[in-house]
């Protein structure tokens, strides 16, 4: 069964995944900031381009089945946990930064949806 979800933060979740893997790209290749080749920045950065994926999903398609939208919701979330605590160990406030525009992003989606789940509750039951 497919419903209608929230796009709203998809398209800040979308933007702050980009941050992300830029930022990756650029501590990956600059020497002067002490993580040149390292490894935590490649995993970071396929985290970023995973939540890419799934936030591309979540706007793109409005209408979802309901195991899709819980999978895209509970991934996002636990690579926004994931990629903030890859950044502190990473030392890199900007990544930290992304992340929690991307957690913005994900609350707003959430609420949006559960917000958008009550106003069509109330018109089925003004129906009556």
């Amino acid at each position: 069964m497919t419903q209608r979800h929230s796009t709203r933060g998809a398209w800040l979740i979308m933007l702050a995944s980009l941050i992300t893997m830029a930022i990756c790209v650029y501590d990956y290749y600059t020497p002067e900031t002490g993580l040149i080749g390292t490894g935590g920045v490649i995993t970071v950065a396929v985290a970023g381009l995973l939540m890419l994926l799934a936030s591309l999903t979540m706007g793109l398609v409005a209408n979802r089945g309901c195991f899709l939208q819980g999978f895209l919701v509970v991934s996002i979330l636990l690579d926004i946990i994931g990629s903030s605590v890859a950044g502190y160990f990473l030392e890199s406030p900007v990544i930290m930064a992304a992340q929690a525009l991307a957690l913005i992003g994900w609350l707003i989606n959430v609420i949006g949806d559960a917000a958008e789940r009550s106003v069509e509750i109330d018109e089925v039951e003004d129906e009556d």
